[in-house]
């Protein structure tokens, strides 16, 4: 039978209502007991590493989910960590970079409704996570409704529906059916040889507006680096040629991304794009948003 940790972390999952709203109140150990199927095929140690709603989560916390998973690596035959919805994709993405070489699985999930709330959600999302973190395959995923998602290609698209979560950019590794197997559609990849060294949570994400203010971006002068999120392809409009380019000469590393969920960055077909490359930018290719995030973080770029 295998043995996993639970690591808990809050987010909606845990959350009970209080005078202020939902705020996480359950603990790892309370989230088990409404999934008592669990005894069937594995069993359940708990970390309580901390109760926070997903916006408050910096990127110390991702960190020390990565610290937790590492620490117990040779005890447990794979880990699920219980999220908030709304930064899960981040933590995904980071998780997928600093666990790159890890030999176990590691499993983020997470529900739109709190656990033991009239239809919700949570107990089959935690359950379908268990079963994949048995299943025994390596890799960072997110488990959401029955889908498998890679962990460096998850978007959440919905603010309010069950169903919220996509793979942007690439199908779903496979899925959990009704009957609780797990089934792979996207054979594994390899673990790679090496996690990044260090990382630097001093990047900044800027959403392109089709006005913005040349003027702004002299207050990113110096700044470490700074990722545009661009319109379609990947480009910089002329009239904000001269300020990027100032930035650029200011030592600031600056990289580009695409607002669209998926297709990616393709410098090379327009001249706004090549008027990019001209400039020192750099392109992010198909990354998601937070995968962008999580590889300049990590020094991959």
């Amino acid at each position: 039978m295998k043995k996993l940790l639970l690591i808990a972390t809050g987010g909606t999952i845990a959350c009970r209502e209080t005078e202020n709203g939902l705020s996480p109140a359950l603990s790892g150990t309370e989230l088990l007991h409404f999934i008592p199927q669990l005894s069937d095929f594995c069993t359940v140690d708990v970390c309580d590493l901390m109760q926070l709603d997903s916006t408050d989560l910096t990127a110390d916390d991702r960190l020390a989910m990565a610290q937790a998973v590492r620490r117990d690596a040779d005890q447990y035959d794979g880990f699920v960590i219980a999220h908030g919805t709304d930064t899960l994709a981040y933590t995904a993405a980071l998780l997928y970079h600093i666990l790159t070489d890890l030999t176990k699985p590691v499993v983020l999930t997470g529900s739109m409704l709190p656990m033991g709330a009239s239809s919700s959600d949570a107990p089959r999302n935690l359950l379908d996570a268990c079963r994949v973190a048995a299943d025994g395959r390596a890799g960072v995923v997110a488990v959401l409704c029955g889908k498998i998602l890679p962990g460096n290609r998850v978007v959440k698209f919905h603010s309010t529906q069950i169903d919220a979560f996509l793979s942007a950019g690439a199908p779903p590794l496979g899925t959990v059916g009704a009957d609780g197997k797990v089934r792979w559609d996207v054979p594994a990849a390899p673990p790679a040889p090496s996690a990044p060294a260090a990382l630097d949570p001093h990047v900044l994400l800027l959403k392109l507006t089709p006005d913005l203010e040349p003027s702004f971006f002299s207050a990113l002068h110096g700044y470490p680096k700074v990722i545009l999120e661009t319109f379609g392809a990947g480009g910089i409009p002329a009239r904000l040629e001269h300020a990027v380019r100032a930035l650029i000469e200011s030592s600031t590393r600056v990289y580009i991304t695409s607002q669209c969920t998926a297709g990616g960055v393709h410098l090379h077909h327009y001249a706004v794009g090549r008027r990019a490359e001209a400039l020192g930018a750099i392109s992010l290719g198909d990354r998601t948003t937070e995968d962008a995030l999580a590889a300049v973080m990590c020094g991959e770029i």
